[in-house]
Order: structure tokens, then sequence, then C-alpha cells
């Protein structure tokens, strides 16, 4: 008698969505072809490069696709554990948009810089430029440098100003580095834009401080050639500032339920490709029932809770590990264990680190299984 596997309780090409054992993470194709779309016509409109980021999805294929559509505009990572599973699927283009710190993560760096055509990193303190030029110069390398410039989110990058200035000159003079451009992380937006034309307003005041940066650094006798910018939800707003050579999105394929509460004039529940659908698993009172879509299937490192795709009579309200509690008191319709629910997820970069797969549906049927390559690559 042969061995059970549980490859036989896997999901398969062609299976109705309906067969799936849940909860299952699900896209629809159809949608993330259509967001994609859309943010290589805002990149086109404006001539500016879309490279996404693909901390969102840690996925070869999904990177290759992303890579294709936006006619080879590179791809972006946050995690050397990423890059180094991106190269291994034959991505050639990489930009890690992250400071390297460590021998072991400078070696693996300097590695890594021989095995595709092209890859960039992060600094923004002497000590990363000084770190990085010594690990390049011991591994008989040319890196190629981003400084990275804080102009709100007061995260890491340096600020504008001499301070900047100095750091480009550093890196100008360091024999092994090459500085490429600066990147600008706007994200400070999202926390205080209620409207569209806030985060117009507020975007443009950004890349005004990134055009102040690149000004000085060029007055200074330094080349600035790319100016890399903004996610999902700042990206079409601040890409369209003249200073602005490259969009970096990740969630933008996806969406979730932040995008969708936080730009309700620009994101529906259709363009939330993104979503689990899970099964009733007790109906303990008339206006209460549980699904199978816990903390542990759906991440909750956000304020936002789950929100159903294609109704709007019932609420999920709380989530255990493995339990997620419905709120149904709004609702006309009885509910028995067994039926199916479908949510958008809440956040979805952390929600597709809980799983090991994504699963492709187009009409109702499997047509790509993906699996989360990089899921666990922190290092």
């Amino acid at each position: 008698m042969s061995a059970w596997t549980t490859d036989e309780m896997s999901p398969s090409l062609y299976q109705s969505v309906g067969d799936l054992e849940t909860p299952a993470l699900l896209v629809d194709i159809d949608a993330m072809e259509r967001n994609i779309e859309e943010y290589v016509a805002f990149a086109d409109e404006n001539d500016v490069t879309l490279r996404s980021h693909i901390k969102t999805h840690k996925n070869a294929e999904l990177a290759a696709l992303e890579d294709e559509m936006t006619d080879g505009g590179g791809i972006c990572c946050q995690t050397l554990g990423e890059v180094e599973t991106m190269a291994r699927n034959r991505i050639d283009d990489i930009y890690l948009s992250y400071q390297v710190v460590g021998k072991q993560k400078l070696d693996r760096f300097c590695w890594l810089s021989q095995k595709v055509e092209k890859l960039a990193t992060t600094v923004d303190s002497a000590a990363t430029i000084d770190l990085l030029q010594d690990a390049a110069q011991n591994h008989e390398i040319s890196a190629d440098v981003i400084l990275e410039v804080d102009v709100g989110l007061h995260r890491t990058g340096v600020a504008p100003g001499s301070e900047a200035v100095a750091l480009a000159e550093r890196i100008d003079e360091a024999a092994n580095l090459s500085l490429d451009g600066i990147l600008t992380y706007e994200s400070h937006v999202k926390a205080e834009a209620e409207t569209e034309s806030e985060f117009d307003e507020l975007c443009w005041g950004a890349m005004e401080l990134a055009e102040d940066v690149v000004d000085d650094i060029e007055d200074a006798g330094i080349s600035v050639d790319e100016v890399k910018v903004g996610g999902t939800a700042t990206s079409r707003y601040s890409g369209k500032h003249p200073v602005v050579s490259e969009i970096n999105p990740g969630m933008y394929l996806f969406n979730d339920v932040g995008e969708l509460k936080l730009r309700p004039w620009e994101v529906s529940k259709d363009d939330c490709a993104a979503t689990v659908v899970t099964t009733v698993i007790s109906v303990p009172d008339d206006d209460r029932l549980v699904v199978d879509g816990g903390s542990k299937t759906f991440s909750l490192d956000k304020p936002q809770m789950p929100v159903p795709k294609n109704r709007d009579d019932i609420k999920y309200v709380n989530a255990s590990e493995e339990h997620g509690w419905i709120d149904t008191s709004n609702s006309d319709d009885s509910f028995a264990v067994g039926d199916r629910l479908e949510f958008i997820v809440p956040h979805v970069c952390t929600t597709i680190n809980l799983h090991d797969l994504i699963i492709g549906v187009r009409d109702d049927q499997v047509e790509e299984l993906w699996e989360v390559q990089a899921r666990g690559k922190v290092r």
C-alpha cells in the first residue's frame, strides 16, 4: 500500500474554488492584471519606471510577470533573502531598498552582486557607506548605491540639506561605490491625507524636498540619475512630479482592506484581488457565526479587520488564532455549518507571509499555483 501524503489534499490546477480545502488564499487573476495595467499606464503617462516591490507576494513567477508587464522595469526587494530567492530564479535587475549591515550580510550582498546583471542597495549614514565600501573592496567588486533621504516618515534616511550632500560626497569618493541616485519613501502622507487633493498636495510637497536634495547634490558636482519614490498609496501622486524617475509600489497588484479604506475614491472591492475563502465551522447564535480563518490566516498587524468580498450584511469583528468571529445581526440570511464566506485580506503583505501558497483563480477555477518562495526570508 502506498504511503499517504499531504499532497493528496493540496489544491490542483483546474479545480473548482468551491472544492478547495479552507482556509485558502486566493488571487483573482483578472483583477490582478487590471491593477498592474493601471499602474503601468500611469508610469507610461508620466515617463517614470515602474519597479515593483516583491515583498508583498515573495514569488519569482509573479516578479517575472511584473517585470515583463512593466517592460523590464526590474524589481525591488526588502531583504537579502528575498534577493537570493529572486536571483536563483533568474531575476536579473534588483534593487534592495534596505541597509546592509553585518559581515555575513555584506558578504552575501557582494556574492549576489556577481550573480545578477544589476544589484543596487541602500545607505543612509557614514557607517553604512563605509561598511559597504570595505566589503566591496575586500571582494573586488563595484557596488551600486542609492542614498535614502527622509522627506517626512522619520524612519530611516538622511535629513535633506548639508548632511545629505556630505553623504553623497562620501559615496562619490569611495573607490568601490557608485551613486545611482536617491530614495525617498513618503509613506507619512498616508497618516496625514484624507482626500485625493490632500494626497496630491502632500506628495508634491515631499517631492519638492526631494528635488531640493537633488539640486544640492548636483550643485556639489555629483550626478543624481535616479529618484526612486513611493508605495502603492502614494506613488501615483508622487510620480507626477518631474524630479521622479521611478516608483516602487508593492501592494498595487492585489490591494487590501487598508488600501480600500485609505483611498475609497480610487480603490473598490473589485480592485482587491487577494482574498481568503473560509468555511463556517460553528453557528452558536442567531447573530453570530465562526469561520476557520483567524489571526494565523489573516495578519492582524494593522487596525483593520477582514472585509466580506461579495456582501455587506455581515462583519468580521474578532479573531483568535484559528477562529474568525462574524457578526450576522444585520443579515436576513440564515447560515449553516459548511457555508463558505470570502474575505478581502486586511494587510496583504503580512497575510501572504502566513501562507505557503497563493492560489490564482479565474472564473471560479484554479489557474495558477504560486508558492510563497521567500516566506520567512527576513535575513
